[in-house]
């Protein structure tokens, strides 16, 4: 019988964006940043998201809104996903940051059906036309495991 040596016996942890892209597809509401149209500065609000096979998401904003207005004036943003925010310890818990471009998505039929497979409570108002699909390239994300284990991962790493 062959012997392990120890590296083979320590089981293999799953890498960083591995970790990231599971809490992405596994959660439905994030934080949005983007930067106010008038001054640069930045503005958080909360909003729902429907994730993207690739890792990208999708949101579905109102124009009405002040992060869509900020959106048409710069795209740049970032979506933060922190499911545990609060929980007695959320500094230790799983959370990533997606930073990237949002854009219009022009075939609002096609993210329609997709959206309302993680939303179907946006039925209600799925053909207001105030309302419109903006989808977030992720550019680079930020993942913290928790204490001590976090980094950067790429466009190109993260989309793999």
């Amino acid at each position: 019988m062959a012997q392990m040596n120890d590296s083979e016996s320590i089981e293999r942890r799953p890498s960083l964006k591995d970790e990231a892209r599971q809490l992405v597809a596994e959660n439905r509401r994030g934080v949005l940043g983007t930067l106010l149209s008038n001054g640069g500065y930045p503005y958080a609000s909360m909003v729902d998201y429907a994730p993207l096979p690739d890792g990208d998401v999708v949101m579905f904003l109102s124009q009405l809104a002040e992060h869509q207005k900020n959106l048409t004036a710069d795209s740049r943003a970032s979506l933060l996903i922190a499911p545990n925010i609060m929980a007695e310890d959320a500094l230790a818990q799983p959370r990533a940051n997606l930073v990237g471009k949002v854009k219009l998505v022009a075939n609002r039929d096609a993210m329609a059906g997709i959206y309302l497979q993680f939303h179907p409570s946006a039925q209600q108002y799925i053909n207001f036309g105030d309302f419109q699909f903006y989808q977030l390239h992720v550019e680079r994300a930020r993942y913290i495991a928790g204490f001590g284990r976090m980094g950067w991962i790429t466009d190109n790493r993260y989309h793999a």
